[in-house]
């Protein structure tokens, strides 16, 4: 089975008609990859396939819980007009009896106030086919049985779940008996024990038929509860799934406006208020310096200049000291020189010496006092312009390199005040994930109760059918009044023990062949080649268990993540081998939660050997740049599903945009 091409006309997010051309252009090229952002139409897009091929049979998993036609009409654009509808189209090939046929299915519906209103048809190599159309759903059951659909149809990010061996047991019982069609074989086991019942229940005396009667009848009021309780267990695990994507959208949704920055404004507004404080006080010392002898650095020549006369004043007036104090001396000297004897002549060359020396230095001491300061002052001025004007600059660098540091802590605190978000657009936010937060623990207490009451109702059920089975085997004790009932009911037992060993043997056979598939798809995808070395399945139970390269039992707890998903990768790769369906593999989400390694793998080992088409719904985050180029040789096709604002819906465009940004980017 090939599909071609799939339509989608106003189906979902969709807007008008957009085409998908599927058809692998070679054999060694089956992988079509379809990249699109989050919400553009990936999981539409796999819904609108399934949709198309079973209708109200689709296993899709289809959104919302009022059934059939509410889906359909929720399906339609938000934009279109519901009395115009939407549409699915589906083209596809497939070999019957050696021949090859293409086949057309179109699937459109219409919203009225009376209701849903649905057309179908199918079409065989162009020709309309009334007979197939009319039986579509036994020729759907016989090309790919909605039952083992999803073992093709799979969402990448939901099927971690296969790898928890409690659920995967389960998952590989209804997955082996609908590929063996064993379910008609316990169905046909069902009917010959209602058959020995009732045969049974002829044969009893009128007293213990009324006694048959009503244990029968607390049997069927058991199930019928027993349903309801399954029914509500259902509805209410549903809700608690919403409620708990909910919370992660609401999660998300604060995160993205700042949730985070909010949440630390307080602390946030301390800071900068301890900053204000330490700013202030650092331009008040800023200040004081400013204040002190600062003016001075402004005229340093100035008073330099002021130093140097300072200087010579001093000098001055200190010659005037000496020559008062030498006026004296020469006085003395004259008057001695006199007194000694000395001759006139010796006497007056002697003034007249001692006078041109006084005369010369006071020429010397001739200069005014404009200054006129003291000698601490003049010394003070000394000091302060020989170091102090030095250390003064010296001081103001430091001052400003504290206060522009204080200055660039302040600047990155307001940047990020003025990013958190206002209160008002905040807290709608915090409001709504407290609400859908209450609401998440509010489901899962009543999903316990729900869970509690079903198990009461199966132990009911129990009960009944144990007091039923004892009223028959009072019956058989009775003895049974016709040989004909004895005949039916003795080999209606041997016919069930011969379905039964008959199921056995089929189920042992085929799960060992479905234990080598297991097994070797792991070989392919695992990076750690002697994590696994062996897969043991129980015929009985189906319960899975692995083994490591010690031949101990490996819990899949002891796996990361990615190998999880690579282990139920591999199981759903095994089942769709063991079905034998030549149908296409599609895949949504395929890379979500490996690693590069892990992605690689299955880029190199799994996605171009996973059938004749192989069809990827990736995000840009999952096949980049570089998966891309590794995948490149084996890609027939391309697509991009881009949301169009202006559209009001998302469109198809042909390449795969991501790569190119991806490479761009690098």
């Amino acid at each position: 089975m090939i599909l071609d091409e799939l339509v989608l006309h106003d189906f979902g997010v969709y807007r008008g008609r957009q085409v998908f051309t599927l058809t692998p252009e070679a054999a060694d090229r089956p992988v079509v990859l379809i990249g699109a952002q989050n919400g553009a139409g990936k999981t539409t897009f796999l819904e609108g396939l399934q949709l198309a091929l079973y209708g109200r049979l689709s296993q899709a998993g289809l959104r919302g819980a009022g059934g059939y036609e509410a889906y359909l009409q929720g399906a339609i654009h938000r934009r279109a007009s519901p009395q115009e509808g939407a549409s699915l189209e589906l083209n596809f090939r497939r070999t019957v009896a050696g021949c090859e046929r293409r086949y057309g299915v179109r699937r459109s519906w219409t919203a009225h106030k009376s209701g849903v209103k649905e057309h179908f048809e199918v079409l065989v190599d162009g020709q309309f086919d009334r007979v197939l159309t009319q039986h579509w759903s036994e020729f759907g059951e016989e090309m790919l049985p909605p039952r083992i659909a999803p073992l093709f149809f799979f969402d990448g990010e939901k099927i971690e779940q296969f790898a928890d061996l409690k659920r995967s047991a389960e998952i590989v019982g209804v997955a082996v008996k609908a590929l063996l069609g064993l379910d008609i074989v316990e169905r046909l086991e069902l009917d010959l024990d209602v058959l020995e019942r009732r045969k049974l229940a002829e044969q009893a005396k009128l007293d213990v038929r009324a006694e048959l009667a009503a244990a029968e009848a607390d049997v069927d009021a058991a199930s019928e509860r027993q349903r309801t309780h399954y029914e509500a267990v259902a509805g209410v695990r549903m809700r608690r799934d919403r409620c708990a994507s909910s919370v992660a959208k609401s999660r998300a949704d604060l995160r993205r406006q700042g949730g985070d920055l909010f949440s630390s404004r307080q602390t946030l507004a301390d800071q900068k208020a301890r900053l204000e404080t330490e700013l202030e006080a650092a331009r008040k010392d800023m200040r004081s310096w400013a204040g002190d002898v600062a003016p001075l650095l402004l005229v340093q020549d100035l008073t330099q200049e002021v130093v140097g006369q300072a200087r010579a004043e001093a000098d001055t007036e200190s010659m005037r000291i000496i020559l008062h104090h030498l006026e004296g001396r020469d006085r003395s000297l004259l008057s001695w020189l006199q007194g000694a004897g000395g001759s006139v002549d010796m006497v007056a060359e002697a003034h007249a010496y001692l006078d041109a020396d006084r005369a010369s230095l006071a020429e010397r001491s001739a200069g005014d006092a404009w200054i006129d300061l003291s000698p601490m002052a003049r010394l003070g001025l000394e000091t302060l312009v020989e170091s102090g004007l030095a250390e003064s600059l010296t001081e103001r660098d430091r001052l400003l390199a504290r206060l522009d540091g204080l200055e660039a802590q302040k600047d990155d605190l307001d940047r990020q005040l003025a990013a958190v978000p206002a209160p008002e657009t905040i807290e709608p936010l915090v409001a709504a994930l407290e609400q859908d937060e209450a609401d998440l623990i509010e489901c899962e207490a009543e999903l316990l109760v729900a869970v509690r009451a079903h198990e009461t109702a199966e132990r009911e059920v129990a009960a009944a059918r144990a007091r039923y089975q004892s009223r028959l085997n009072q019956q058989v004790r009775l003895g049974l009044a016709q040989e004909d009932a004895n005949r039916i009911v003795r080999h209606s037992a041997k016919a069930r023990a011969t379905l039964k060993a008959f199921k056995q043997e089929v189920v042992s056979h085929h799960v060992h062949r479905l234990e080598r598939f297991i097994l070797e798809a792991l070989g392919e995808l695992m990076r750690k080649s002697d994590l696994i070395t062996d897969v043991r399945i129980d015929p009985k139970s189906f319960a899975i268990e692995l083994r490591d390269g010690g031949w101990g039992v490996l819990s899949p707890d002891q796996l990361s993540a990615g190998e999880r998903q690579l282990l139920a990768v591999a199981l759903l790769w095994a089942l769709a081998k063991a079905s034998g369906q030549a149908a296409p593999t599609v895949i949504d989400t395929p890379l979500g939660r490996l690693d590069s390694q892990h992605r690689s793998r299955l880029v190199d080992r799994y996605f171009p050997f996973a059938g004749d088409q192989v069809i990827l719904l990736s995000t840009d985050e999952e096949i980049d740049g570089p998966l891309y180029e590794r995948l490149k040789p084996f890609l027939s096709r391309t697509f991009t599903i881009r949301y169009d604002a202006a559209a009001g819906g998302s469109v198809v465009e042909p390449g795969y945009a991501f790569a190119n940004a991806a490479m761009e980017a690098a």
